[in-house]
């Protein structure tokens, strides 16, 4: 897994994160091997999980598949205090870059504000996503709000990056 690029590491990671929490998305995974594949990770579980259908894998069948290709790729089962940390710093990535909406990842965020201790980083979500959720459409300033629900991403993509460097699972 060393020799992977930072951003596939990254998906593995939240793979394995998404596993202990019970979020893994089939369609998800089957991208991720499909990638793992073309960067020349060649397993029996990498090619049986990238010759799944996307959009058809059920998540009962694709759980197995997933937990091979962790231990192929001989990734240790994530400490469940860091797996909420991980997938609040990928929401956060995408809602930073764009390729996922912010209100969206808002609520994402505020999902797993327990799970990441209570998070005052993730608590600042409130105020926004609740600006969006009251206010009537035609009456408030979308385009505001999600350039708030993106600076405060970045507050969490901080914390969430302390965490993890701070428990050993990324470098600081």
């Amino acid at each position: 897994m060393e020799n992977l690029p930072d951003e596939l590491r990254d998906r593995v990671s939240r793979l394995n994160a998404d596993l202990l929490l019970d979020l893994v998305r089939p369609g998800e995974a089957v991208w991720l091997a499909c990638d793992l594949l073309v960067a020349g990770v060649e397993s029996p579980s990498t090619a049986e999980l990238a010759g799944e259908s996307a959009t058809r894998l059920l998540l009962s069948d694709a759980v197995p598949l997933v937990r091979q290709l962790l231990a192929d790729l001989g990734v240790v089962p994530i400490d469940a205090s860091q797996a909420p940390w991980v997938v609040a710093r990928d929401i956060a990535r995408q809602m930073i870059a764009g390729t996922l909406l912010p209100e969206a990842g808002a609520r994402s965020l505020w999902s797993l504000r327990w799970s990441c201790d209570n998070a005052a980083e993730i608590g600042l979500m409130l105020q926004p996503l609740e600006a969006w959720d009251e206010t009537l459409a035609a009456n408030r300033d979308d385009e505001a709000i999600r350039a708030e629900m993106r600076e405060l991403a970045q507050g969490v993509l901080l914390a969430a990056n302390a965490r993890l460097a701070g428990g050993g699972l990324i470098d600081s």
